[in-house]
């Protein structure tokens, strides 16, 4: 398989325009095979760029670890001008006491340094030949520097969380569906982040989406919601080992209310994680799905299975406590699985829901929001049950738009059959000719 992987794409994403100038040194070194030049070249870029992203947290957030860090690498800086022993402590302090560095990304720069020790030095062979490292390992070199490295914002989770949130806040109102919303949060913030800042912005969106009920919280739940789901969507195992290795706190939700019918939506999505809760988090996540609507619809997962789903909201809905199931929840209902025995099971239970429709204004509302958007993807028999159901209740077949409504529903029968016969069922058809 070729390496689709570009340096020179990548390279424009280098996050300190400084850094960019310096590298394209590395670059132009690359590309015309001076692959010792260009490792030499390398290391001086990374060791800037770690200095520079450690000025950054001081200068926006004064940052009291980075400040440390600069003032002792002066010191050693100062202590012996010609010893590059700064280097490999600036390295390691960073690893150690920011979330800059994780422990890959460490270790690839000192096996950066080491390499250019082997190119930048007179050391030679047997035959009196200098270390020339080949492309590959080149290449190899640039890219761990790259990804791990130059491409990275100089951020630390707990400012990022804040700076997010806030961030989520103001742009609400423009970030007004979730493809927008990823293109913006990707470009600014996830794609700079590492898994140690993934994993604590998760645990505060976590926090602030399904936990707190103040009033910033309550304003700003459904953008938080999406955040932590595009979150989620980058790296689902490594947040669902978060999860279950600190299983207390993602068990702490909220008792009831918005924050849990929100943490149903999630759950619908991905419901492996219902499994991971304690029991008390479970037992709120029940209590909420048997008194909202919405909640007991999307959630499938507290039950066997989705037939076992379907058979449980089929009998809620004919029941006579009339639940009005607004249209987005039908839309999650649908996306619950892609699978047609799923479909079919959403159809039926739309058949079940109109049917049931205790009033003439109800029954123009339930067909108008729920069974004309799935009309098309009924089958003959699917059909057939919808009339079987009208033709048992006179608030869907005797209203006044029962005529328009119901006609539609013919031509799919005759779409579908040119040549059914209608004699059985004369309750359906008795004013669709008026």
């Amino acid at each position: 398989m070729l390496d689709e992987y570009s340096i020179e794409q990548r390279a424009t994403q280098i996050f300190d325009a400084r850094t960019k100038e310096y590298f394209s040194e590395v670059l132009s070194c690359y590309s015309a095979g001076n692959y010792r030049s260009s490792v030499v070249m390398l290391w001086s870029v990374a060791v800037c760029d770690l200095l520079f992203k450690l000025q950054n947290l001081v200068d926006l957030y004064g940052d009291a670890k980075a400040k440390e860090i600069l003032a002792d690498i002066g010191k050693l800086q100062q202590d012996n001008e010609r010893s590059p022993i700064w280097e490999t402590k600036l390295v390691e302090s960073v690893a150690e006491q920011t979330q800059l560095l994780d422990i890959a990304e460490r270790e690839n720069l000192l096996h950066l340094q080491r390499q250019r020790h082997l190119a930048a030095h007179p050391v030679v062979n047997a035959n009196f030949q200098l270390h020339r490292p080949n492309r590959e390992t080149a290449r190899a070199l640039i890219r761990n520097t790259l990804d791990g490295v130059l491409t990275k914002a100089p951020i630390l989770s707990k400012q990022i969380v804040n700076e997010l949130v806030g961030d989520l806040e103001q742009a609400s109102g423009i970030l007004i569906d979730d493809k927008r919303l990823k293109a913006y949060l990707e470009s600014k913030y996830y794609n700079r982040f590492n898994p140690e800042v993934e994993k604590a912005v998760f645990k505060a969106l976590w926090k602030f989406a399904f936990r707190l009920t103040d009033e910033p919280c309550e304003k700003n739940r459904a953008i938080n919601y999406s955040a932590l789901r595009l979150l989620f969507g980058r790296n689902p195992g490594q947040f669902r080992t978060q999860i279950e290795a600190d299983k207390d706190y993602f068990s702490t939700i909220a008792t009831g209310g918005a924050p849990v019918i929100c943490l149903i939506h999630f759950l619908a999505r991905e419901p492996q994680i219902y499994a991971l809760l304690a029991d008390h988090a479970k037992a709120a996540i029940q209590h909420a799905a048997e008194s909202d609507a919405s909640a007991r619809c999307l959630a499938w997962f507290v039950a066997a299975n989705l037939q076992e789903h379907s058979e449980r909201l089929g009998e809620w809905i004919a029941g006579k406590d009339y639940p009005q199931i607004e249209r987005v929840t039908w839309d999650a209902i649908e996306e619950i699985s892609d699978s047609p025995e799923w479909a079919k099971m959403v159809i039926r239970l739309a058949n079940k829901y109109y049917v049931a429709s205790g009033s003439y204004n109800g029954a123009d509302r339930r067909f108008t929001e729920v069974i004309k958007p799935l009309l098309d993807k009924y089958e003959l028999d699917d059909c057939v049950d919808l009339i079987e159901g009208i033709q048992g209740n006179d608030q869907t077949w005797s209203r006044g738009r029962a005529g328009d409504d119901h006609k539609v529903l013919r031509d799919r029968v005759l779409a579908l059959d040119p040549k059914f016969d209608f004699s059985s069922y004369k309750v359906f058809t008795r004013y669709l000719d008026n």
